[in-house]
């Protein structure tokens, strides 16, 4: 019986270990505007650490705070200037799963006027940064994930936490390696089950 426990443990483990929830950290590094003419803007790398599970066959996803910093230093948005777009991107560089890769998130970034708010002609108005899309990052064995990053707008002077979503879209097949430990733990219980059945066959026959 013993034997039967310690079998059933380890293959619980390893399923379990299959269907755990996948850590996703690293690093965002922004690559933004920064001179005239345009919204000068400036960016802060930041770092990331967040635990998305696959729940079925619905994705789950991870909302983060903050992925990296942006801001301006202009003191008021300059109409025929700063209101032109420019290219934002954005490079992810993953710890873990180390094997992550993608391309980079592209947004344009601006200043623009509001009025009858914090953005308005009082205030000098406001610089802001709007992305294009999610973009998807493969892993290991066919995983896949994406980021999405939030629209952020900032005063000028000012800045913004640029944060967003992680979403599982796909877990990752386990490795060659991991099947095996899973048939050989399968093979223990089977073993141990057919060595138990005389025995307690037995010990029923003697009662």
């Amino acid at each position: 019986m013993k034997t039967i426990l310690i079998a059933a443990a380890a293959l619980l483990s390893l399923s379990t270990a299959a269907n755990a929830a996948t850590v996703i950290q690293g690093t965002a590094t922004a690559s933004v505007h920064s001179s005239d003419p345009g919204l000068v803007l400036t960016s802060t790398p930041g770092s990331f650490d967040v635990s998305v599970a696959l729940d079925g066959s619905a994705p789950s996803s991870a909302n983060v705070s903050s992925f990296f910093t942006v801001g301006t230093g202009e003191g008021s948005v300059e109409f025929f200037e700063d209101t032109v777009l420019y290219p934002v991107s954005v490079m992810f560089n993953f710890a873990n799963p180390f094997d992550a890769a993608g391309s980079p998130i592209t947004g344009q970034s601006f200043g623009y006027y509001q009025l009858f708010s914090s953005c308005g002609l009082i205030f000098g108005g406001c610089g802001a940064i709007v992305w294009d899309g999610p973009q998807t990052f493969s892993f290991g064995q066919g995983g896949t994930f994406s980021i999405a990053l939030n629209n952020v707008s900032c005063g000028t002077p000012g800045t913004a936490n640029v944060g967003g979503t992680i979403t599982m879209l796909t877990p990752s097949v386990p490795e060659p390696g991991t099947w095996a430990m899973m048939l050989l733990g399968f093979g223990a219980v089977g073993f141990a089950m057919r060595r138990a059945r005389p025995r307690t066959a037995g010990l029923l026959q003697q009662a």
